[in-house]
């Protein structure tokens, strides 16, 4: 039995792949392979959604959790969720805010940022923020560009603003607002879409080292050789435009 086996409510709580192989697999990749993450620490969920990874954090011994996240039927949810599962009042707080309003002057040990990477255009700025967390470790689990779309620095002539195909890319994507899986709403939505950006893979790790963190990636291909009857609920992470990277602070 997986661990949202356990906790079946969250299958309905969302319109968000609320796919039991899925979330199981990413239970795994997010938590149970990182319990020394969780156990005793402090933790911001970043677009906490309906409160699945707040939920598994608390379950995983964090001693309190931030969820924030702007969709108020969402934060709602989750209320409805913890109650029913005994999660005890003052071990969590959920705010209904976006997240680059309400992440300053927090301070935490653990960070997940899952689902979110690319449904924003602040990359930059969202690390930089993470940052100043002091948060420890941190999960960015995140559409990347395709792998056939990555280049490699194939030529280097010292200056690191000459970069020749450049890997370090961001994808232009139009979002629409009104899809729960989808951005939230800002200041530029034009006729119910905004604008967002997804990473490539290196554009990741160059952003991280420059905040101080090393990057390592879980092994998914591995995960599938194991588990390959999950693979059709994660055709994303098996064909290798969605991944999930742990940043370390060095």
């Amino acid at each position: 039995m997986g661990f949202f086996d356990q906790f079946p409510r969250f299958y309905q709580t969302s319109q968000t792949s609320p796919l039991p192989d899925r979330l199981n697999a990413r239970h795994r990749a997010i938590v149970a392979d990182n319990a020394s993450h969780f156990a005793g620490k402090r933790v911001l969920d970043i677009a906490s959604h309906d409160g699945r990874w707040t939920f598994a954090a608390l379950k995983a011994g964090a001693a309190h959790v931030i969820g924030i996240e702007p969709r108020q039927e969402l934060i709602d949810n989750a209320r409805i969720t913890f109650r029913e599962y005994g999660i005890q009042d003052g071990t969590y707080d959920l705010w209904t805010s976006g997240v680059m309003e309400a992440i300053d002057g927090v301070r935490v040990d653990t960070v997940l940022c899952l689902g979110f990477y690319y449904h924003t255009r602040y990359h930059v700025d969202l690390l930089d923020k993470i940052e100043r967390t002091g948060a420890n470790f941190v999960v960015i689990d995140t559409e990347v560009t395709p792998s056939r779309e990555e280049t490699s620095l194939s030529k280097d002539n010292g200056d690191p603003r000459q970069v020749f195909d450049n890997p370090y890319s961001m994808q232009l994507i139009r979002d629409e607002v009104g899809d729960q899986q989808m951005a939230y709403s800002d200041s530029v939505t034009r006729n119910g879409h905004t604008l967002v950006m997804r990473p490539s893979r290196a554009a990741i790790h160059g952003m991280a080292r420059h905040f101080g963190y090393r990057v390592t990636e879980f092994d998914w291909p591995a995960y599938f050789a194991e588990n390959p009857s999950h693979a059709d609920a994660m055709t994303d992470y098996r064909d290798g435009w969605r991944s999930t990277f742990f940043l370390e602070r060095i």
